[in-house]
């Protein structure tokens, strides 16, 4: 893969390894899925409390929002859409979030790393997580949240 400049670069692992890496930080933090539940006033909070499992039913679009340049580093901001199915272990509770993860992660800069040797486009899923080392100080919040009861 050739990558001429940072901006390329944050294009091009936005659209593959950012996006897999946070959908992963998603399904994997339920703890934090469940606090933005518990913010929504008309949720059952004893339905919620029981949830262990999150999955991203869909995230049709990783939104870079602008990244800065920082000592070899590359601040990245992004916004990710996403339908997350969340249940509980004897699968009798279960919630549909419709939701935005907005947030910044670091990334080595074109001239810190070379990004050229790797092709993400033709990584599966897995094979992208394992190059989660790249990545550094993820933070993301829920925006815009709403959370419908499903029946599993």
């Amino acid at each position: 893969m050739d990558i001429s400049n940072n901006e390329e670069l944050v294009e091009i692992v936005s659209e593959t390894l950012l996006w897999e890496i946070v959908s992963e930080h998603v399904t994997t933090d339920v703890e934090r899925l469940k606090e933005e539940l518990r913010k929504i006033g008309n949720r059952d909070q004893n339905k919620v409390e029981r949830l262990t499992t999150a999955e991203v039913l869909q995230s049709d679009e990783f939104i870079i929002t602008g990244y800065e340049e920082r000592g070899g580093k590359l601040v990245v901001g992004f916004d990710m859409p996403a339908i997350v199915i969340t249940w509980s272990d004897d699968k009798k509770v279960g919630f549909r979030v419709t939701t935005s993860c907005i947030g910044t992660v670091e990334i080595p800069d074109i001239s810190s790393y070379d990004w050229s040797a790797l092709d993400f486009e033709d990584m599966d899923r897995l094979t992208l997580l394992s190059y989660s080392h790249l990545t550094d100080k993820l933070n993301y919040s829920y925006e815009y949240t709403e959370a419908d009861t499903i029946m599993i």
